[in-house]
């Protein structure tokens, strides 16, 4: 009898520390992985400023292609990550209007530049649901330059001085 119950003590104890040992390694995985999918503002703002400073660094050197291949790239991220959290975020009618206001410059550069590519379906999909260009506001942005070049490539009317 004895040493039924020694094993039983030795079984219990083994599950007990299995059972502790897998909720601190959940604990410490989650915490883990957690750090890795949300980084703070910070690191996102400094990350971003480095961004910008090799591009400006590669237009100075004249490598206009990289540094344009690199921005678009980035902006595709952006926008794929914006898609992302339209399916999974709910957004107020005032915040997703303001957001939209902020694309309207990005659907307008893609309908000169599309993007392409199997992992963007859902950069068009939002970006087709932004509303485009106003024709009857007079423009002086990149933006719009660029989409006059687009506009009289098609023989069609452009708003801009």
């Amino acid at each position: 009898m004895k040493k039924f119950t020694l094993i039983g003590l030795l079984v219990g104890t083994l599950a007990v520390g299995m059972i502790i040992g897998g909720y601190a390694g959940a604990r410490l995985a989650s915490r883990a992985f957690g750090m890795l999918a949300y980084s703070k503002p910070e690191i996102d703002t400094a990350a971003h400023a480095a961004y910008l400073a090799e591009w400006l660094a590669e237009l100075r050197l004249g490598e206009t292609k990289t540094a344009i291949s690199e921005m678009e790239n980035d902006l595709n991220i952006q926008v794929q990550t914006l898609a992302s959290w339209d399916e999974m975020i709910w957004l107020d009618e005032k915040t997703r209007q303001a957001r939209d206001r902020w694309l309207v410059p990005v659907k307008v550069y893609r309908l000169s530049y599309p993007a392409s590519g199997s992992d963007l379906a859902g950069a068009n999909q939002l970006l087709s649901t932004i509303p485009g260009r106003n024709p009857k506001s007079t423009c002086k942005s990149g933006v719009c330059r660029l989409d006059d070049q687009r506009l009289a490539a098609l023989n069609t009317n452009t708003n801009s001085p």
